[in-house]
């Protein structure tokens, strides 16, 4: 009987496991490939998604929650579902949101003499200062809603001219005790500005001496008008 050389059959078995090594890194590579090929697509997904809500954020800022803004010498101002805009202003390094009935092209048309915001300017320096916000007291409360706008500014409520702001009456109510005292622009002096609100033939702000007079054709105009006030006195709109 005839016997093959052993070492045939150890050439045999390097073969095999030759076969299997090439075999098992064939196989290695070949999962590699899957591998890559499935991370690639699950990256091209995830940019797919990021870029399709990139766009939508994009179109919808665009669109729908920017439609309504209206953008005046750089402040943006956006209307809210109460009818009052809201505009952002840094002030001594904080920002604020400050509201109004008005935009600023809305109030463009109201005359207002530059001297009266110079001298309010001028004013708020003066340490030993107090501002008197007069109205009639007859009138609606619309009119002093409008006070109210222009008041704040004046006033602490933004830390703008932090003034000492005081309501007052421009007439006293017979039978009637009200703790605002009467002011009227006779009492205004270095110490004492007076503003005083109230209707007549026009709308105006002006300045006689140190009272500001804040005109209006009617008690819906006020607003109106206490809007183009406070646009000048934040130098949002700009003589």
């Amino acid at each position: 009987m005839e016997h093959k050389p052993e070492h045939h059959k150890e050439k045999h078995v390097d073969d095999a496991k030759k076969n299997d090594s090439e075999n098992d890194n064939k196989n290695t590579e070949e999962n590699k490939e899957v591998d890559s090929g499935k991370s690639l697509k699950f990256v091209v997904i995830i940019a797919g998604i990021i870029i399709i809500i990139l766009a939508g954020i994009f179109v919808w800022s665009t669109y729908f929650r920017n439609a309504g803004d209206v953008t005046y010498n750089n402040y943006v101002f956006q209307k809210f579902e109460t009818n009052k805009w809201m505009t952002q202003q840094l002030i001594k390094g904080q920002m604020y949101n400050i509201p109004f009935y008005n935009n600023p092209n809305q109030v463009l048309d109201v005359p207002i003499d530059p001297n009266a915001i110079s001298s309010i300017r001028e004013f708020s320096k003066n340490t030993n200062g107090t501002v008197y916000i007069s109205v009639d007291p007859e009138e609606s409360s619309k009119i002093v809603v409008a006070a109210v706008e222009y008041g704040r500014i004046l006033g602490t409520v933004y830390n703008i001219y932090d003034m000492n702001v005081k309501s007052a009456i421009s007439t006293p109510v017979p039978g009637k005790t009200i703790d605002s005292p009467v002011i009227t622009c006779d009492n205004a002096s270095k110490d004492v500005m007076v503003i005083y609100q109230f209707v007549s033939d026009k709308n105006l702000v002006s300045i006689d001496n140190n009272c500001v007079l804040v005109e209006s054709t009617d008690i819906n105009e006020s607003i109106r008008v206490a809007d183009a006030f406070s646009f000048r006195l934040l130098n949002i709109i700009q003589e």
